[in-house]
């Protein structure tokens, strides 16, 4: 597999990090070759229940059905085309970040440009494409860095490295990869908003790799897998940097499509 390795170019950056979030439509699952994730430091039913029986000598009424109240309603799910992401939102119980998102070029290494406290920026070909409900892929990324508090992606690192840390010794392979489950995040919801809807994600898996091993797990670098978001951010925690990227994968729920 072919993985160029992504080394930090000078730059106004605080920290070169790799995230990627895959927005996933429904199409069929394939691999693609890797890429060598790095970082390194820089400034910068309705219930209906049964009639009742009517007696031969005395008739009785069948009752009105009445809703279910142990159910939610569906969510909606309406085809949105795919568009670049202009909004981005990551939201659970510890935490909800909200980002503005760019356009950048798949130039290596992969380092978001711009402001890095409230922006991530998105592929915009060559890795990936756009977001919608028949979409493949589309990786995001942004900044964790342990130097620098207000950086875009801290609270999800962080809230994933308490995790990490405690179970660094009992790695559970990935792809013959060693990672570190994460459960601290499962049922967040990812948001990505373009001009042609809304798609919400439930995050389902999260785990941390080492930065030379992550372009090798190839469920990762799969840009057809359907129906998935996947995040990933630089390990910090306490100030201070891990050699970790750490993964998110979400799963599309709902999706509400642009009024016009």
């Amino acid at each position: 597999m072919d993985t160029p390795e992504l080394t930090p170019t000078p730059s106004h950056r605080r920290r070169t990090i790799l995230i990627v979030a895959v927005a996933i439509a429904l199409v069929a699952a394939g691999v693609t070759t890797g890429v060598l994730l790095s970082g390194g430091s820089k400034k910068h039913p309705v219930a209906q229940p049964s009639p009742t029986p009517i007696s031969s000598a005395i008739p009785t009424p069948t009752p009105t059905p009445t809703p279910s109240t142990s159910s939610a309603p569906p969510l909606p799910h309406e085809v949105v085309a795919a568009a670049a992401p202009t909004e981005f939102e990551l939201k659970g119980a510890a935490f909800d970040i909200k980002a503005h998102v760019c356009g950048m070029d798949n130039v290596r290494p992969l380092d978001p440009p711009g402001e890095q406290h409230h922006t991530v920026c998105w592929v915009r070909e060559g890795f990936g494409v756009a977001p919608g409900t028949t979409s493949g892929t589309t990786y995001v990324l942004g900044h964790a860095w342990g130097q620098d508090s207000h950086e875009v992606l801290n609270a999800l690192s962080e809230a994933a490295m308490k995790q990490v840390l405690k179970e660094e010794s009992h790695p559970v392979p990935l792809a013959g990869i060693d990672t570190w489950p994460v459960t601290a995040m499962n049922g967040y919801a990812l948001i990505l908003k373009t001009p042609k809807g809304t798609l919400t994600y439930t995050v389902k898996d999260t785990y941390a790799v080492r930065k030379s091993q992550a372009g090798n797990v190839t469920p990762l670098m799969n840009e057809s897998t359907p129906n998935r978001t996947v995040i990933i951010t630089c390990g910090e925690l306490n100030h201070h940097d891990y050699d970790y990227n750490i993964i998110v994968e979400a799963y599309l729920s709902s999706s509400v499509a642009t009024k016009v």
